[in-house]
């Protein structure tokens, strides 16, 4: 199947790592020229490396800067002349506590790392995507937001949140033909999990590479197909969700979790 992506601008926030990033690299192949945004230049530098195609923009941000996000908007803008695709991705955990060892401040900073950049990019976007031949939003969300746990109350309700907003905006912009849906994966590595790694080879010595092989089949055994996630299992869907084969698919939250959610609805 041919995705035909070629010259579609796409923004993606988080793209220094994990999904972001593998979703760049995706993007980049397909012929799009890609906006990354990431709070660290190193990683965007080593992103920008391996980047298939020309005219790409990556910038340092952090997303819960009102002003930053109102630069990069502008840079977008100005370097690639509109966009077509907003691919809001950035996340984070926080914490992993239980909602007693929750404080105010890790809800706030769950609420303004997870749920309001992608309130504000939208609102600094849906005029440009007006414009675009196949405008697209699409918001990464988790199976957390619809199978919460014990574990990261406050991530997950503003994955809920998320997935909440996509469904609502898809009603508002139906009348622009501007497509919002939401794709939420299971348990994928990503930094989280190399956070707890590394914490676990704090506790007890062992070598990196063994502790993130024990967490990976351990997390395996709650996933039916028997392996975790990997960024690159995303970018398939996310891309046909771009493409113009997705043109009637709208206010619709999809999950990669090798078969965890099970939902025949």
């Amino acid at each position: 199947m041919d995705l035909d992506l070629n010259d579609r601008k796409v923004l993606i926030t988080g793209a220094g790592e994990g999904i972001g990033r593998a979703l760049a690299l995706a993007f980049g192949k397909a012929g799009a020229r890609v906006a990354g945004c990431a709070r660290t230049q190193p990683r965007l530098h080593a992103l920008e490396e391996e980047m298939e195609g020309k005219g790409h923009l990556f910038q340092t941000v952090d997303v819960t800067q009102p002003d930053q996000l109102q630069e990069f908007h502008d840079c977008v803008l100005e370097q690639l002349g509109g966009l077509d695709i907003l691919v809001n991705n950035v996340g984070d955990i926080g914490k992993l506590a239980t909602f007693h060892e929750l404080t105010d401040q890790d809800w706030r900073d769950s609420f303004e790392i997870n749920l309001l950049p992608a309130v504000r990019l939208c609102r600094m976007f849906i005029p440009t995507l007006k414009h675009s031949g196949a405008p697209r939003i699409i918001n990464i969300s988790s199976i957390a937001g619809s199978r919460p746990t014990p574990i990261f109350p406050h991530y997950s309700a503003m994955k809920a949140g998320l997935s909440n907003l996509t469904a609502s905006l898809a009603q508002t912009l139906a009348e622009e033909h501007i497509l919002v849906n939401s794709v939420s994966p299971g348990p994928v590595w990503s930094r989280s999990w190399e956070k707890d790694a590394q914490e676990t080879v704090k506790q007890t010595g062992k070598p990196l590479h063994e502790v993130e092989e024990e967490i990976k089949r351990g997390t395996a055994q709650s996933v039916p197909l028997k392996r975790m996630g990997m960024p690159e299992d995303v970018t398939g869907l996310v891309l046909f969700l771009s493409s113009d084969h997705a043109s009637w698919i709208t206010a619709t939250n999809f999950t990669v979790d090798g078969g965890i959610t099970q939902n025949p609805y």
